[in-house]
């Protein structure tokens, strides 16, 4: 009996033993042999790593002042601490932040613990106390510092910078730029979504630094332990000139606003007007504006709506992507195109007695002008003459030469995307649209600039510069340089001649001499214009849209008409009358720029009273 006893005791002391031994083994493997493992899984619950965005590039004009740039801010994050996201957090979340609880899952849902994730940006200071009064309650939830994007032009320049947003990129042009550039693009990143914010976005962005700090059971920051400094994004420098550009959106949006104060109630209502300034001797866009624009502050996602059905559509930037008929500014393509064939010469003249029936039609001029040369005919844009003048030169030759000038194609700007090609009248274009052949009566239309001509403001720029300038297609351009942090240069850019037409400098001569007689004494431009000092080159445009809707007003015009400096075009939409519409646009336009009160901004008074003319 005692045997079995003390048996029993050995057996017990020794797996008490061996419990021992196996329990000291087990600590020595995880004390020595996966010490490591266990203090970086122990560090990661309290140690994590924040993101520090880089400040983005600015914006300069081409005087150096601050067009874009930075802004202190704060921005709402969340993580998830080891145990999920907490149900009551995200509640208290989207009601304080304003956002549905889903759209929060769907920010939220998948993301790795210890991470935090960006719900709202630029919060407000009531937001963020309110959040700070109740952080304690709910774990996870950070205020942190951070830059916003601050566009100090607003409207004025809102389609030209852009915006950003956080949002998957989906344009695959845009995409593979950016992989070309060498860009490593997250689809968690705050990126750029329009204008010159997309399209420079690899250089704009900067380097994202890192903070590497310890956190408290609720997520909340307690030390840094380490920071590595973000690398600020590059600056661009373009060729806006900044006074001329808000010059121009003033000038448009008065304009139109009385327009439509003025407007019948059975007419259309002009809403909407483009007006494109580019330099004729180099392409340098000095002023690009659509009224009415968006302001790329309020462009966060939730305010999109406030855009999206306002009239007008302020977010589609009519001055590259929409395309009008082109009206009475296309006839110096049909004066140049019947010199170039030898149709006519500058002392051919035709009669107009109101109305002329020819290619068995009866076409009609909304004045009776007598014998007109060209010189008088593009004053007084005499429908009669140029009705002549398109049947003798023929639309073969009318196309030819309306491509010569930049018209209907691309125009070669990179800066910004969603450039329209536009349309040329011609005898291929129907048969290939509409599967019929050409009529001598439509080579009429497309003479004074109806039928199937469309193009953008943009072209139409680049069309009147190349009268300007001798006939010289530059591209149209805006990053003049990009500088680094440290004020190197990483680009410069040079005009780039995409095209020379083929027309003689005579005839060429020809048409400046009667687009500066345009803005003479009898001329349709004159009482909009004749009170600047200094002399223009111009043609007023009326395009016809449909049988009873107001037509669309348009101006192309340079100055200084013997050194030109700025070529403009200028459209309302259903502004009627150019003269009496986009011209006066164009003169508030050139007052500013040749006031001797420029810096100011002092603004002179154009009359309109007393337009007789057509257009």
């Amino acid at each position: 009996m005692q045997k079995n006893v003390l048996a029993r005791f050995k057996l017990l002391l020794i797996m008490v033993m061996a419990c021992f031994i196996l329990l000291a083994g087990r600590l020595a493997h995880l004390q020595v042999l996966e010490h490591d493992h266990y203090r970086d899984r122990a560090d990661h619950n309290r140690i994590t790593r924040f993101p520090d965005p880089a400040p983005r590039g600015k914006m300069y004009d081409r005087e150096g002042e601050v067009l874009v740039t930075n802004r202190p801010g704060f921005v709402v994050s969340v993580m998830d601490m080891g145990d999920g996201f907490d149900p009551e957090t995200v509640s208290f979340l989207s009601d304080t932040l304003e956002m549905d609880e889903e759209e929060i899952w769907e920010r939220i849902r998948g993301q790795s613990r210890f991470m935090p994730v960006k719900l709202q940006e630029d919060v407000s200071d009531e937001v963020r106390v309110k959040i700070a009064e109740q952080q304690w309650k709910y774990s996870g939830v950070s205020i942190d510092a951070q830059y916003v994007r601050d566009y100090k032009y607003r409207e004025t320049g809102g389609h030209l910078f852009g915006y950003i947003s956080g949002g998957i990129i989906e344009n695959q042009a845009v995409l593979d730029r950016w992989e070309e550039m060498g860009y490593d693009y997250d689809n968690r990143h705050v990126v750029g979504q329009d204008g010159l914010e997309i399209n420079w976005e690899p250089f704009l962005r900067g380097k994202e630094g890192e903070q590497l700090v310890e956190i408290n059971r609720m997520g909340q920051k307690v030390a840094e332990l380490d920071h590595r400094k973000p690398e600020p994004g590059h600056d661009l420098h373009l060729t806006l000139d900044a006074g001329l550009q808000e010059a121009a959106y003033q000038a448009l949006e008065e304009k139109i606003e009385k327009l439509q104060e003025e407007a019948d109630e059975d007419e259309e209502k002009p809403w909407q007007g483009s007006v494109v300034i580019l330099d004729p001797n180099s392409g340098a866009v000095l002023a690009m504006v659509k009224y009415p624009a968006y302001d790329p502050n309020l462009m966060p996602e939730k305010y999109m709506e406030k855009y999206f059905n306002a009239p007008g559509s302020p977010l589609y930037f009519d001055a590259i992507k929409q395309t009008y008929p082109i009206g009475s500014t296309y006839k110096p393509v049909t004066g140049i195109t019947a010199l170039e064939e030898g149709a006519i010469s500058d002392s051919t003249t035709f009669h107009c007695a109101g109305a002329m029936e020819r290619a068995g039609i009866t076409k009609r001029c909304l004045g009776v002008h007598g014998h007109s040369n060209i010189y008088r005919a593009m004053a007084v844009s005499c429908n009669i003459f140029f009705y002549n003048t398109g049947l003798e030169a023929g639309i073969d030759a009318l196309s030819h030469y309306t491509q010569e000038f930049g018209l209907g194609k691309y125009t070669g700007m990179n800066d910004i995307r969603g450039e329209k090609r536009g349309t040329v009248a011609s005898r291929e274009y129907k048969e290939r649209r509409f599967g019929e052949r050409w009529y001598p009566s439509e080579t009429m239309d497309a003479a004074i600039g109806q039928t199937f001509h469309e193009f953008t403001p943009l072209q139409m720029a680049v069309y009147v510069s190349m009268i300007a300038n001798g006939g010289v297609h530059y591209r149209p351009y805006l990053v003049q340089e990009i500088i680094d942090g440290d004020g190197g240069t990483v680009m410069e850019a040079e005009k780039e001649v995409m095209h020379q037409a083929g027309v003689s400098e005579e005839n060429l001569e020809i048409i400046q001499e009667s687009m500066n007689l345009v803005t003479e004494p009898g001329g349709t431009g004159y009482y909009p214009l004749h009170e600047l000092e200094v002399e223009v080159a111009a043609k007023t445009g009326t395009a016809q849209v449909g049988r009873g809707i107001t037509p669309h007003g348009l101006f192309v015009s340079y100055a200084p008409y013997e050194e030109p400096e700025l070529a403009v075009a200028a459209i309302i939409e259903h502004g009627s009358y150019g003269s009496t519409s986009a011209a006066p646009v164009v003169n508030d336009i050139f007052e500013y720029y040749f006031s001797e009160d420029e810096q100011n901004g002092e603004e002179g008074e154009s009359s309109e009273e007393g337009e007789e003319q057509d257009d």
